[in-house]
């Protein structure tokens, strides 16, 4: 049974091996083919992924020489520090900035080279927060410089360390304390300037409102700084303006500010003066240093200064307030020819007006809205006119009439006096040119200020007006005074000298009420005196005043010049003077100053008939007398 039985399973697998084994024969390829696909996919895909591994491996690789060099090539430098402190690697410009070798670099403590971490090297991320922070930086060979200094944590698994970036920063400070100079200090003398002396003023009144003591201002405006300025040039001018600054500036405590506030004025504070009292002595002394005279390039040259004091708590509350305070009595020092003034509320008041006054006289030059008046001189000896002497007159159309010693005081002191003597010139010369085109034999006088002087251009600017009026030189006399003549007798000397080259006449007005007078007599190139109205008015009943007004008209013709007296107002002042042979007289007997275009009404009318041109004159038409 058992044989039949494996018979019989033989006979079945025989069977069954003839059934399948056409279809294994029919599927085998299959199969291998699906097999090799898959291999081939799998083996594929293992490349694919080891390409892409190979390829970011590559790329971390650039990456990270990349990031090498930018770190190199930086400008900041840049430190990785392990939390032990110690410098593990730096860039070029760390190790430049801090005089660093390679060999140098291993085993260096950041504390090494910013000493403020010496206290705590090994603790550098306790010393040190995330953030920036101003450090002294210190080299190698021991020099330091400010630096920048930025800490950022780089903690890992197996260690805590730390990435430093430092910008050394001392060109940036020191541009930055320069800008900070040139801000609050003038650039030509070191000094503080307005910017500055306002904050220490404000700073000296809060202590002194605590300490309950006063404060004085001192404002100084140089005199005659134009002059030299204009004259010898700017290069001379700053030279100058540093010697006074240094000499200024020594006497002062530690606790005093000398600042200059512009062009050639100067300022200085006092934080703590006992009275008013002593801010004028500091004032005082201040006018005495700068007597002596500047030697500059070897030149000798003298400065005034007109000074402007003004005191905390009387004065002003506020540090605006003083210095305009101390302001206005330096105008009023300036105008009055004092040195050293205290502040006087009345003398603000006045400030105000003037300072209106000085727009408003600009625009009446401009806009022609100024008067000239005329006031005629008579040939004591012919009892002809023989000239008249020009006046200037402003009438206000809100304050009325303005005295001609306000307005061009003003002018002076503003710069308005250049206009205002080449607006009179105009209008004088435009007189006398109608004059002599009537056959009218005169000439005309016009009146000259301490600054006029000072013009070096004012002899070319007159002659130029002449020229044009088609007037002689000699029709024209310049009036000037005694003190105009002395605040700076050299340039005034030149300037006169130039104009008397020219052919100008040139007169010395209110003589004898200056000084020095005779000992810049024999050198002026003048043609005639005028003696004051204050010797000519009593000399009639004075004695004295007879006697210095013959002394004059002696002294003037033994120097070859001729006189001539105001403040006629009698017929015995014309008796007298013509008695004593005076040449010239002028003054309400013969006329009060009457308008220009009125004068040729008054000659009409006049015991005094004025001479008349030859009728050959060029300027003179005949049928027009």
């Amino acid at each position: 049974m058992v044989v039949a039985a494996v018979s019989s399973g033989l006979v079945l697998a025989a069977a069954g091996a003839q059934i399948v084994w056409p279809i294994l024969i029919e599927t085998v390829p299959a199969i291998a083919v699906v097999v090799l696909v898959y291999l081939a996919e799998l083996i594929s895909k293992i490349d694919r992924q080891s390409l892409t591994l190979f390829m970011q491996s590559v790329t971390l690789r650039r990456t990270d020489n990349l990031m090498r060099k930018v770190v190199d090539k930086s400008f900041n430098g840049v430190l990785t520090i392990g939390e032990n402190g110690e410098i593990e690697t730096v860039n070029a410009a760390a190790r430049s900035m801090f005089g660093l070798t390679e060999e140098g670099i291993v085993g260096t403590n950041v504390a090494e080279l910013v000493p403020e971490l010496s206290a705590n090297k090994n603790a550098i991320g306790s010393i040190l927060a995330t953030g920036q922070h101003e450090v002294t930086g210190l080299r190698t060979d021991g020099t330091k410089f400010l630096a920048e200094l930025s800490v950022n944590d780089l903690e890992d698994e197996e260690h805590s360390r730390f990435v430093a970036i430092v910008r050394d920063i001392s060109e940036q400070k020191r541009y930055e304390e320069e800008l900070r100079h040139q801000a609050l200090n003038d650039s030509l003398t070191g000094l503080p300037n307005r910017t500055l002396l306002m904050n220490r003023i404000e700073h000296a009144l809060n202590v002194a409102l605590r300490e309950g003591k006063p404060v004085a201002l001192l404002l100084i405006d140089l005199d005659r700084f134009k002059e030299i300025n204009d004259t010898l040039g700017h290069h001379v001018g700053d030279m100058l303006l540093k010697d006074v600054a240094e000499r200024l500036s020594a006497p002062l405590r530690k606790t005093d500010t000398i600042a200059r506030l512009g062009g050639d004025e100067f300022s200085v504070l006092l934080p703590a003066v006992s009275n008013n009292e002593m801010a004028l002595e500091v004032g005082e002394r201040t006018v005495v240093q700068l007597q002596e005279p500047f030697n500059v390039e070897g030149m000798l040259l003298e400065v005034g200064a007109s000074i402007g004091v003004a005191v905390f708590p009387d004065h002003a509350k506020t540090a605006a307030e003083l210095l305009k305070c101390s302001d206005v009595a330096m105008y009023v020092a300036k105008a009055g020819q004092k040195s050293v003034v205290l502040y006087d509320q009345e003398q603000d008041k006045n400030s105000v007006r003037n300072l209106a006054l000085t727009g408003e006289l600009r625009q009446a030059i401009t806009e022609d809205h100024l008067d000239l008046f005329v006031q005629p001189k008579v040939d004591l000896a012919g009892n002809r006119v023989c000239a008249a002497e020009a006046l200037l007159r402003w009438q206000h159309t809100a304050h009325g009439f303005i005295p001609p010693d306000e307005f061009v005081m003003q002018a002076e002191l503003t710069g308005l006096i250049e206009p205002l003597t080449r607006w009179a010139l105009i209008r004088a010369l435009g007189g006398i040119a109608a004059w002599h085109q009537k056959g009218l034999d005169l000439a005309i006088a016009v009146n000259l200020s301490s600054r006029n002087l000072m013009e070096r251009d004012l002899p070319q600017l007159v002659l130029e007006l002449v020229q044009a009026h088609r007037i002689e030189p000699d029709r024209l006399t310049l009036e000037i005074t005694e003190s105009a003549i002395m605040l700076d007798p050299e340039t005034a000397l030149e300037v006169l000298k130039e104009l008397d080259d020219l052919g100008f006449r040139l007169s010395i007005d209110d003589f004898g009420t200056g000084y020095s007078s005779l000992g810049y007599l024999k050198t002026l190139p003048v043609d005639e005196l005028k003696i004051d109205k204050s010797f000519v008015l009593p000399m009639c009943e004075s004695a004295s005043d007879l006697m210095i007004v013959r002394s004059t008209v002696d002294l003037a013709h033994n120097l070859g010049l001729k006189v001539v007296a105001e403040g006629i107002e009698s017929q015995a002042h014309v008796d007298k003077l013509t008695e004593l042979g005076c040449d010239v007289g002028q003054g309400f007997f013969i006329s009060r100053p009457i308008p220009l275009d009125q004068f040729d009404e008054w000659i009409k009318e006049t015991d005094w008939p004025p001479r008349r041109l030859p009728v050959d004159t060029p300027n003179f038409v005949a049928n027009s007398a």
